[in-house]
């Protein structure tokens, strides 16, 4: 089979996984997506509180470039009115295309042979993270992009003399690429420092490319800053970089986002992002390589460490693997390996790009908004947050919403009676509460109900969440829940394990068993209880007063 062809099954393999509505991380959408579509399209969305503080730390900037231009070009098609599946759909090709064209062009410039970038492209290209992390909607994908094009054009001003006609805009544009990278992630020039030292010849023998490079870096870091001053509305000048790192250079700031050990990095993140490939990279002295290895020690200085913080490095990462002899030259050999390879990479596609979190984004589109017409309360439990702006122009009939898990029931009930909805419809995000904390609110929320609207409440809930068996089953509650909405690819790794006791609960309520724990389970059982608590899907249930039923 040619490289083309291979090159080929990987892009539509990149293409599938941008169609499936997989949820990785909420800064997909609230540090991005959520804030530019209520600029757009007068959604009623949610600004985090990186917009909403007094010294803001993210640009506006990067986000209307990345999300606004799609956006903006769909506007202009459909209207304001426009459904929210459709924009999300809209965003992951724009970023699928990006990556098909830009990211992969940028591998092939940096190659030196026809050889060389088809070995760089394939490698990338047959990666998981490409298929999955770098088609959704992080500012981290688009870092990866940035990233690519400041080392091609790094590689250029090296290699060309200053009289060269393409040298002048190399530099006029790797200062524009800087200062945007610097502005979409204040930790993009650690991928740039041992880069750089590939310039430092070049610039010492033509002093004016510093000058070039330096005043076009200002200069748009100028207009990112006029920008983002009118944005947020504020008298004085708003510089976002600026802002982000004294935030994050505030040990106090960085433990409520969870401190790491320094090696994290290194030892974790890496591992699982590449997987076998790291046991064939070769060190070595190439820009890619240079800028991998700079990337990933200088944000190791941090305590803070997420694995999709390396994703610029992995497709560089990518280019310096190199596979022995012994292993291709062999047929058998070389199957196993790629075995091995193709195992591993759509193990983790399938986790990531389809199963991760992979409900919340279609039932909140296509079921919740719609929905909300006739319902009182949506009550979100054991999943990521769900966006607001896939809400669309539904978002106008929310008219409180509480995002936060809650200690006690006693609190949780507590928080409904003040709770003001003007009318609206309450939204609560109660991320990882214990069921009591759940159960305490839902009784509470169908009591006032009753006496207020005729409205529905809702219950969202992984169907493997710990602890839902208590509401499907119990009948000593005042209510039950009805079934009405099920999206089947959904896994929540937060709630992964086994709770033997809801085993015990359905033996007990058949008659077979009065033990507790594990006392009176069969391997059989056991299997069965591991099987049902961790089965895929989400759920939509409506809460019926037993009096009603």
């Amino acid at each position: 089979m040619s490289w083309r062809l291979t090159y080929l099954i990987f892009v539509l393999l990149r293409l599938y996984f941008t169609l499936s509505p997989s949820y990785i991380h909420p800064d997909e959408h609230f540090q991005g997506p959520e804030v530019i579509a209520g600029e757009i399209f007068g959604w009623n969305t949610t600004k985090t509180w990186e917009f909403t503080s007094d010294q803001p730390i993210r640009s506006i900037v990067p986000l209307w470039l990345a999300y606004g231009i799609p956006m903006t070009i769909l506007r202009w098609f459909q209207g304001s009115d426009v459904s929210p599946y459709l924009v999300y759909y809209c965003l992951r090709i724009f970023f699928f295309i990006v990556s098909f064209s830009l990211e992969d062009w940028a591998l092939q410039e940096l190659g030196s042979t026809q050889k060389v970038r088809a070995h760089y492209l394939l490698c990338a290209a047959s990666s998981y993270i490409t298929w999955t992390f770098q088609t959704h909607t992080f500012s981290n994908s688009v870092e990866t992009v940035v990233l690519a094009w400041a080392l091609v054009l790094i590689k250029r001003i090296s290699s060309r003399n200053f009289g060269h006609s393409s040298h002048f805009w190399s530099c006029v544009m790797l200062g524009v690429l800087v200062s945007l990278g610097v502005f979409n992630r204040i930790t993009f020039p650690a991928f740039l420092i041992l880069p750089c030292l590939y310039l430092v010849p070049k610039l010492l023998k033509y002093p004016v490319s510093i000058a070039l490079i330096s005043v076009s870096a200002v200069l748009t870091s100028l207009i990112a800053i006029y920008i983002d001053t009118r944005f947020y509305g504020s008298p004085g000048m708003v510089i976002t970089p600026l802002n982000n790192f004294l935030y994050n250079s505030d040990p106090d700031n960085l433990a409520k986002h969870g401190l790491h050990p320094r090696y994290t990095h290194f030892l974790i993140n890496l591992p699982q992002l590449l997987g076998p490939y790291l046991l064939f990279t070769r060190p070595q002295l190439s820009i890619p390589f240079l800028s991998a290895l700079s990337g990933t020690a200088m944000l190791s200085l941090f305590r803070h460490q997420e694995a999709r913080f390396l994703l610029p490095t992995i497709p560089l990462y990518l280019t310096t693997v190199k596979f022995p002899n012994a292993l291709m030259l062999h047929p058998g050999r070389r199957r196993m390996l790629l075995g091995v390879f193709g195992a591993f990479n759509l193990a983790l596609a399938m986790l990531f790009g389809v199963y991760h979190q992979g409900g919340v984004v279609p039932t909140q589109a296509a079921h919740i908004g719609p929905r909300l017409a006739t319902a009182s309360d949506v009550v979100w439990w054991r999943t990521y947050s769900p966006p607001d702006w896939l809400l669309g122009r539904n978002s106008d009939l929310v008219g409180y919403l509480h995002r936060g898990g809650v200690d006690n029931a006693t609190a949780a009930v507590e928080l409904v009676k003040k709770a003001d909805a003007g009318g609206g419809v309450r939204i609560w995000d109660m991320m990882g509460s214990d069921g009591e904390v759940v159960d305490a609110l839902v009784a509470e929320l169908v009591r006032t109900r009753a006496k207020s609207t005729d409205k529905d409440v809702l219950v969202v809930a992984p169907l493997s969440a710990s602890g839902l068996y208590k509401f499907l089953a119990n009948p000593e509650l005042p209510y039950y829940l009805h079934l009405e909405y099920s999206y089947a690819q959904h896994i929540n790794m937060d709630d992964f394990g086994v709770d033997y006791e809801e085993a015990r609960y359905h033996k007990r309520r058949q008659g077979e068993s009065e033990s507790e724990g594990e006392e009176g389970l069969g391997f059989w059982d056991k299997a069965r209880a591991i099987a049902m608590q961790n089965r895929p899907g989400l759920g939509v249930w409506s809460v019926v007063m037993r009096a009603e039923a």
